[in-house]
């Protein structure tokens, strides 16, 4: 049998590569999405802003995405998709949310081309950075946009009060996984939930609070926003959180169980450990093909009554 020529195999070799390597699709050049931005209908008169609003349930909200410092990377055509999960994200966030704090309806959104955070928020401004140039690296990451507007939406968490200072960033991923735009069509696949061998501890497990939030979900009881309500807490005192959990477990299955006791039957559930990564953006993960948590805790979520 006639070995392959070496051509031969190089030529074979750069077809599966063709195959497996993701695609560049960012085909247009700076010049051209800048060009593209002129003909957009959302633009304002100082062409350097897109500005939109919607009312959501009786309730205005707003975008403006500030494109003062943006050099052409990211996509125009992503600019529809950064709206439309404003408007799908950010709502849901807020009945559930929002008014504790009297969060803003009224986003703003900057692309730019500099500073090295991929993105970042500043709940004072109600102001969200992201980098020019991740989503053109990165076509469909954008629930990063998700985790950044629960930042927005609890305005700044009491750090010094805090049983364990990451709840803040524990909080913000909680909802990029529960909340991710299109169901979860781009987050899954981009994104895993960390399981109970990857996140060993409460003070960092996102997980839990998925978790946590289907054994006791009701709709006359939600834990995650008495947790996000005592997070906010300006007077509230860091050495008081064992009673506090043991107070948020009254009336459900975990009644008289300390924080403790309840992260050891985390540990020891399948729940843990499934497997939250899609495969693709059209596959579910096995851990929704076997619970629908995020289905679930959204139906059985507290949502505050607009006056």
């Amino acid at each position: 049998m006639k070995k392959k020529s070496f051509l031969a195999k190089i030529l074979i070799f750069a077809l599966v590569l063709a195959t497996v390597a993701p695609v560049d699709v960012h085909a247009n050049s700076n010049d051209d999405n800048k060009a593209a931005l002129a003909k957009r209908s959302d633009l304002d008169e100082s062409g350097k802003m897109l500005k939109t609003s919607k009312t959501i349930d009786g309730i205005k909200y707003s975008l403006t995405i500030d494109l003062t410092k943006w050099d052409g990377y990211t996509d125009v055509e992503q600019f529809d998709h950064i709206e439309n999960l404003f408007y799908e994200v950010y709502p849901q966030m807020y009945r559930r949310f929002g008014d504790y704090k009297n969060a803003t309806t009224d986003v703003t959104i900057a692309i730019e081309n500099e500073g090295y955070e991929i993105a970042s928020a500043n709940s004072k401004k109600n102001r969200i950075h992201l980098h020019d140039k991740y989503l053109d690296k990165h076509y469909d990451h954008f629930d990063v946009l998700t985790h950044e507007l629960a930042h927005i939406v609890h305005g700044g968490f009491v750090r010094d009060n805090l049983e364990f200072p990451k709840y803040s960033e524990v909080f913000a991923d909680y909802c990029r996984y529960i909340y991710a735009y299109k169901d979860g069509r781009y987050n899954d696949k981009n994104w895993v939930l960390p399981d109970a061998n990857t996140q060993k501890t409460r003070e960092s497990s996102v997980r839990f609070l998925v978790w946590l939030d289907k054994e006791t979900s009701s709709s006359s009881r939600d834990i995650i926003r008495d947790f996000f309500e005592v997070c906010c807490m300006s007077d509230f005192k860091k050495d008081k959180w064992g009673e506090m959990w043991k107070s948020l477990f009254k009336g459900t299955k975990f009644e008289g169980k300390t924080i403790d006791e309840v992260w050891e039957i985390y540990k020891k559930s399948d729940f843990a450990y499934i497997s939250a990564k899609a495969p693709d953006k059209d596959t579910k993960s096995e851990l929704l093909k076997k619970t629908d948590v995020r289905n679930f805790i959204r139906k059985n979520s507290y949502t505050f009554k607009n006056k």
